[in-house]
Formats: structure tokens, C-alpha cells, sequence
């Protein structure tokens, strides 16, 4: 148990990020994707069931409120991981016919809605041999 500190008259539980890396594992939350509405978005008991027909998503789906515009998507395989992550924006064809638009974060502990999100890149060689994609040549 985690004792609690005081600062200021504010009690206070801090975590070591190793901590909270076990927490995720221990959560399940280590592919864990959040879900980004910019211009409105559907009912939750909508996108539980439109998000995974709609991404094509094989494995276990949890989706929950996060906050305001933002969803959480607990993945049970990295598979359904890397396929929501590789797209950049993703349209949520609601029961209204309407289709939102949203938008993947990677899941972190430290996730703040103030700040700018941050895009991951994907890089397609089509042409690239497979053995010069070896990790020691790419890291020189």
C-alpha cells in the first residue's frame, strides 16, 4: 500500500514510471488506443458496437467515456493495435448516417487533453530488400 503524502495540506500518491508500467500491463491497458472526436461524435452504445465492426477488429474490444471528446479502446491483440494506429483518421459511420471522424492516440499514463496531440509516421519502402531493414543497419 502506497503511503500518502501531504503537500500543502493536499494528500498526495506518487508512482515511479515503472510503477505505472506494471499498472498498464496489470490493467490491460498495454494496447490501449485512445479515440479522438473533434467534430462530435455518437452515443457510446453506438461506437461499442460500430467501432469494431467498422475497424475490423478481431480480437477482445472495451470502449469507455474518457473524457468530454475522447474514448478509450482496450485491445486484447497487438494485431487490432497496429490497424488502428496505422490510420491516421478513422470514420465512424454512426446509426445516423452520420460519419464522425476520429482520430488515434496512443494510450500513456501521462495523456493530458490540454496539450497537442502528436501523430505517428508511417514509412512504406515498397521497393526496400528485407535484409536492409535489419535494426543494426537502420540504427547507424
Amino acid at each position: 500500500m502506497k503511503q500518502i503524502q501531504y503537500v500543502e495540506g493536499v494528500p498526495r500518491i506518487t508512482w515511479t514510471e515503472e510503477e505505472v508500467n506494471r499498472m498498464n500491463v496489470i490493467e490491460n491497458l498495454q494496447f490501449a488506443v485512445i479515440g479522438k472526436f473533434s467534430y462530435g461524435w455518437p452515443e457510446l452504445d453506438d461506437l461499442r458496437v460500430q467501432i469494431p465492426k467498422q475497424l475490423q477488429i478481431k480480437g477482445d474490444c472495451n470502449i469507455g467515456l474518457l473524457r468530454n471528446r475522447h474514448i478509450l479502446i482496450i485491445l486484447s491483440q497487438m494485431k487490432d493495435f497496429i490497424n488502428i494506429m496505422s490510420k491516421n483518421t478513422n470514420y465512424i459511420i454512426a446509426k445516423d448516417g452520420y460519419a464522425y471522424q476520429m482520430r488515434p492516440l496512443i494510450y500513456d499514463a501521462k495523456f493530458k487533453l490540454e496539450e497537442t496531440t502528436q501523430a505517428m509516421p508511417w514509412i512504406s519502402f515498397r521497393q526496400l530488400l528485407p535484409t536492409l531493414m535489419a535494426k543494426k543497419l537502420c540504427s547507424h
